[in-house]
């Protein structure tokens, strides 16, 4: 599976093509990456793919036993939108995301997770314009595969010399405008601190739910509110917040959508 995915998806890629010809580093992201969404049966299984290759392989964190075709599914992927990262020009599939949209009469994987510290999500935000972001993969194997040497599209610096690290911002765009067309106004997670850490540097910050919890190694249940996550990042680190937003577009269009909803 992993080299069927080295092939690429040329045809998938193609309307999401970007121009070569900005500057800065939304030029950067927009001539190396694009985040698709995985509405196609070739498009999902390349999602599931890169899962098992990342948190069974890499990572460790599911049983590859468990897993047989090599697809790493559960019971929260009916109701989730996946996203695939592709990687320029060759198209190369090197990451994935999903975003699991609230469902009536069920939960998201959070809750259970925080009831165990008597804790309630639907204190700290609103049930119905919330995702959870999860399975958000960036493999290191295809990374280096897809390229014969050091790949400098990757990472790219900081004005304090720190890593900005394009491939997740393009996946959060990604979740940022499925957000947008979904009315979602929270996203809430279970994230390791040092990722968190990664996002806080880049301006993209999260709120603590509760303290730390035990879930496959220590993780920090949070979440945030989409304005206000944005108005930090455009203040912290503009740069980032260009590419997260594309231009400030999905930015305009996030508020815009709230005033009509405020208005109606």
């Amino acid at each position: 599976m992993v080299d069927r995915l080295q092939h690429g998806f040329q045809g998938a890629a193609s309307s999401e093509a970007r121009p070569s010809w900005e500057d800065g580093l939304l030029g950067h992201h927009n001539r190396f990456f694009s985040t698709i969404l995985a509405d196609t049966a070739v498009l999902l299984e390349a999602a599931h793919a890169l899962r098992f290759q990342v948190y069974c392989l890499e990572r460790g964190f599911e049983n590859a036993a468990e897993h047989p075709d090599h697809l790493e599914k559960d019971a929260y992927d009916a109701q989730s939108i996946h996203g695939v990262l592709l990687h320029h020009p060759k198209c190369h599939p090197i990451g994935t995301v999903r975003a699991i949209l609230p469902k009536p009469g069920g939960n998201l994987p959070i809750v259970k997770l925080l009831q165990s510290n008597a804790l309630h999500l639907s204190d700290y935000l609103v049930l119905s314009q919330t995702i959870e972001i999860s399975r958000f993969a960036i493999s290191k194997e295809l990374r280096r595969r897809g390229s014969d040497e050091v790949d400098p599209t990757l990472h790219t610096f900081g004005d304090q010399g720190w890593h900005i690290n394009l491939p997740f911002l393009s996946l959060l765009q990604f979740v940022l405008r499925e957000s947008i067309k979904h009315d979602v106004r929270y996203w809430t997670a279970v994230m390791e601190v040092k990722l968190l850490r990664m996002l806080a540097r880049m301006g993209i910050c999260y709120s603590p739910i509760g303290p730390l919890v035990e879930h496959h190694g220590i993780r920090q249940p949070c979440y945030c509110y989409l304005p206000d996550l944005l108005e930090n990042a455009r203040r912290a680190q503009p740069k980032c917040w260009e590419v997260l937003t594309d231009g400030g577009l999905l930015h305009d269009q996030l508020l815009g959508n709230m005033r009509n909803l405020a208005v109606a």
